[in-house]
């Protein structure tokens, strides 16, 4: 991630109140379809590096958006689990940084 690029939290607000204390400052406390619409805004745009939602953003998503997030390497998106608990399958953090670098990050001892 560049240096300028920023980082959007979408969900309830709790989850956002948790990142705005961390000191995050695009968040959007949105559910369904207007989290939905701000998802698909926030990945056509290029200045944001990361976007961090509720899993049960993603979980109840259009199956296109879906794809869309899938074949994109940047942003990166990260869900995070609901308050009711995570989703039986989701994509690790390693996994979405293997897929935006193109690399695995491994330990280094």
């Amino acid at each position: 991630m560049e240096l300028d690029e920023k980082i959007a939290v979408i969900g309830n607000s709790s989850l956002v109140s948790g990142f705005r204390l961390a000191g995050l400052r695009d968040f959007f406390t949105l559910e369904g379809k207007q989290a939905e619409d701000k998802l698909s805004e926030l990945i056509g745009d290029p200045t944001y590096g990361i976007i961090i939602l509720e899993e049960s953003i993603l979980e109840k998503a259009d199956w296109r958006l879906k794809r869309r997030i899938e074949a994109i390497a940047k942003p990166v998106v990260v869900s995070v689990p609901s308050p009711s608990g995570p989703m039986e399958q989701s994509e690790s953090i390693n996994m979405l940084v293997k897929r935006a670098l193109g690399f695995e990050l491994a330990d280094k001892k």
